[in-house]
């Protein structure tokens, strides 16, 4: 696994280094990084809409879970999402801990999770590949200069791990990006893509690593010498069950 990992670890020691795991379709050919909502294809890319659909959801939310989250003012947020200095510079994004908990529970979303650890982001790589080779992405936001951002173009805002949240976000060591553009007078949604298409010197650097998913094997039994499973990441009955059947029966 060491020499698996060899490339990866080559890079992720620079500073505020984050990773990302993902699955490759093809062989060849790079996929672009895309959040949950980026997946649904919703035209409707104001930050503000999307508020208020959490907010919808939230009261049934809070109804059968018994969790509660500060109030979500619609209202309040509409207007200040159409003031551009709202965002910048930015300090903190409203209601991030209930944002956090819908990424985790597969409410679609904009935020786009990391981890700060490789091995927790190559365990999501190889659990269950899909294709002949699995992916992992290294983010670095600040590449030793102040961070440039320009009015009309799309930019990348990094969510600190310091939130209340659901235990898996700090089982999994978890940070978060957004990507948002000032449109038509408002705060909208905007695509990672676009912001590393831009090619910026010295912030939003990406890269992108290919390994063959056929070690899946030996990478997922070194990960459990590391007590990186299923159930240390999930913490849940479903995740204990994977993780005892991951290591009692024998695959291929």
């Amino acid at each position: 696994m060491k020499s698996l990992m060899h490339p990866v670890t080559s890079i992720a020691t620079r500073p505020e280094s984050t990773y990302k795991s993902g699955k490759v379709v093809q062989t060849s050919g790079a996929t672009s990084l895309e959040t949950t909502l980026d997946r649904t294809k919703s035209k409707d890319k104001s930050l503000s809409t999307y508020y208020r659909i959490a907010g919808i959801a939230k009261k049934q939310i809070e109804t059968f879970t018994s969790r509660t989250w500060s109030d979500l003012d619609y209202a309040k947020l509409v207007i200040a999402l159409q003031d551009y200095n709202s965002l910048v510079p930015f300090t903190t994004l409203p209601n991030y801990d209930y944002l956090v908990y819908l990424r985790h529970h597969g409410f679609p979303s904009p935020l786009l999770d990391w981890s700060r650890s490789l091995y927790i982001a190559a365990f999501f790589a190889f659990n269950n590949p899909l294709a002949d080779r699995v992916a992992i992405f290294m983010y670095q936001e600040h590449a030793g200069e102040g961070k440039y951002d320009s009015s009309n173009e799309p930019r990348i805002i990094g969510l600190g791990p310091n939130v209340r949240s659901h235990p898996r976000h700090f089982l999994q060591q978890g940070e978060y990006t957004l990507c948002i553009q000032y449109i038509d007078g408002r705060w909208s949604i905007g695509k990672h893509s676009d912001v590393f298409n831009l090619n910026y010197k010295g912030q939003d650097k990406l890269w992108k690593l290919t390994l063959p998913a056929n070690e899946a094997k030996t990478v997922m039994q070194k990960l459990e010498e590391y007590n990186i499973t299923s159930f240390s990441l999930f913490q849940t009955e479903e995740s204990l069950l994977e993780s005892l059947a991951r290591k009692h029966i024998p695959t291929t």
